[in-house]
């Protein structure tokens, strides 16, 4: 029957499917995969927006802080200097709420004052803010304007830092607030402690610069970004984001990183196996085709011998180079013989035609299988009276006498049995057949002498155009298809054909036909399993030791 490797190949679909089984998988998971890694890529480009997102929180934290300091406007004259003191000093003395640690206010180049949060500071005025006050001139721009004056200094205790905040007045007033470090990573820690992330495997902490890359310890959460907390006050605290490794990844990459998992366990066996399958398709539809050529070739010398052997001897008779009457008839046998193994090619021909496009049609009737069986014996050693060997049938009884197959279909089997039987027995052409019934099946069994099969050959011989490569087969005639159209027309009875052989032992070769009768079809499942062991009690003697009762 046409398999759908065939009919692809008949519709020269055969090489598209292998591509498209192989490419588009490939071209699938390509395109995924490029797109994966460009998420992966871009996966720091979100960590970089949740950074920029929480800078500008705190931005804005610590203006929130600044805006009191901001509302204390600079003296627009030396008189307005005092108002100016007065306003400073009553912001230090809310020592808990003040942002600021100290304050100077200046005008016009001169220092008029300076505040302190507590009578304790007794630290050194910075030469950078007194220098700062005394270069400031009036200006021409209108209102006030903010300038930070970042100091770092080496000290006794170390590096100190300290932020200082000046509103300076176009007049050339001015009020310089020393910001507290403590109020200023207090508040933004506040605010980093309940701020959330979109991307919930992030931890956003505050921390100095200076200590930051001792901070990266092993087994601790991975760095992916750090920024100043403000762009311009106490720019040495700075924000940090860190990968929790234990954290799983939240909406997008979860789905994100499940399916690329997936994808690479996933992926190369898919394309693996597509790639087998597609070349084992191609390596097959090759074998196919070396078949059907060596099939081509079988046929037409199966042709040519009989067609040539008809035409030499009407030649011989039509010039009447023969004149003996029996030599004549001869003549005459011989061209029916060549005509007949003519006929059987081309009915093997146009049946593998019919089986392998699915039009072979089946007549099922009732009849004696081993009355069928006996009849095509019969003719099988007509056939074969001028060829050395022997064919012994032996009928089991108790076939029932109803049972419903093809008679056609089943003589096609076995004289395709019996002649692969003669052809491959070498000299000892000797050949038994049996007929009966194993439980629910009938069997018929055609065993020789010959060369027997080797194991790795005993299921392709079933194969459409399929010979062993040996020598004796080499030098005997056939097309490869009696043993395929055998098990064809076996499987159309609902039942199937076996071997059983050894190198230089024989084969024997069983039809196994479900019996059937009245359309009901009635097999055991446990017959099969006891084939052997029931059709060993029912075998009969050796051809030297046949029993008297045997049936010829």
């Amino acid at each position: 029957m046409a398999s759908p490797l065939s009919r692809w190949t008949q519709k020269k679909l055969l090489y598209p499917v292998a591509v498209f089984a192989v490419i588009v998988p490939t071209l699938l998971m390509a395109l995924y995969g490029t797109w994966a890694l460009r998420e992966i890529e871009l996966r720091p480009a979100s960590y970089r927006g949740d950074l920029r997102e929480l800078r500008a929180a705190a931005t804005r934290e610590v203006e929130h802080l600044l805006a009191p300091l901001a509302a204390i406007a600079p003296p627009a004259s030396a008189e307005d200097s005092a108002r100016a003191m007065r306003e400073v000093e009553s912001y230090l003395d809310n020592y808990v709420k003040s942002l600021a640690v100290r304050a100077y206010v200046g005008q016009g180049g001169q220092l008029a004052g300076v505040k302190r949060l507590t009578n304790e500071d007794t630290r050194a005025d910075p030469p950078e803010v007194l220098e700062f006050i005394r270069s400031l001139k009036p200006e021409k721009a209108e209102g006030a304007r903010r300038q930070v004056i970042n100091i770092e200094r080496q000290g006794l205790a170390g590096l100190r830092r300290e932020s200082y905040v000046a509103y300076v007045h176009q007049a050339g007033g001015v009020i310089v607030w020393e910001v507290s470090e403590v109020q200023v990573d207090s508040a933004l820690r506040k605010l980093v402690s309940g701020y959330e992330l979109r991307n919930g495997a992030l931890r956003a902490a505050v921390t100095d610069e200076r200590i930051l890359e001792f901070e990266a310890l092993p087994g601790e959460a991975e760095l992916v970004g750090y920024a100043p907390a403000h762009p311009e006050i106490m720019t040495w605290i700075v924000l940090t984001l860190r990968l929790e490794s234990s954290a799983r990844l939240v909406n997008q990459e979860t789905w994100l990183s499940s399916i690329f998992i997936v994808i690479a366990v996933l992926g190369v066996p898919i394309v693996a196996a597509a790639t087998l399958y597609a070349v084992q398709m191609i390596l097959r539809e090759a074998s196919e085709a070396r078949k059907k050529v060596d099939f081509v070739s079988n046929v037409t010398h199966e042709l040519k011998t009989p067609l040539t052997s008809i035409r030499m001897f009407i030649e011989t008779l039509k010039l009447g180079r023969v004149k003996d009457p029996e030599k004549v008839n001869a003549c005459y046998d011989t061209i029916l013989q060549e005509a007949n193994r003519l006929g059987i090619l081309i009915d093997h021909v146009l049946t593998f035609s019919k089986l392998e496009n699915q039009v072979k049609k089946y007549n099922m009737q009732p009849g004696d299988l081993g009355q069928v069986v006996r009849e095509t014996v019969q003719l099988f050693k007509a056939q074969m009276r001028d060829t050395d060997g022997e064919v012994r049938l032996f009928v089991v009884p108790g076939l029932p006498q109803n049972a419903e197959f093809d008679k056609d279909a089943v003589r096609e089997v076995v004289l395709n049995l019996l002649s692969n039987a003669i052809k491959y027995s070498g000299d000892d052409k000797f050949v038994t057949v049996r007929v009966g019934q194993d439980r629910e099946e009938m069997f018929i069994e055609v065993a020789d002498r010959g060369i027997g099969i080797d194991p790795a050959d005993q299921q392709r011989i079933f194969e459409k155009f399929y010979r062993v490569d040996e020598a004796l087969t080499r030098r005997v005639d056939g097309t490869g298809l009696g043993l395929t159209i055998s098990r064809e027309i076996a499987k159309a009875h609902g039942g199937e054909i076996t071997v059983e052989s050894a190198r230089g032992k024989g084969s024997r070769f069983t039809v196994w036909i479900p019996i059937r009768i009245a359309k009901t079809l009635a097999r055991s499942a446990s017959a099969r399993s006891d084939r052997t062991s029931t059709r060993e009690t029912l075998r009969p003697p050796e051809p030297a030791e046949a029993a008297p009762g045997a049936k010829p």
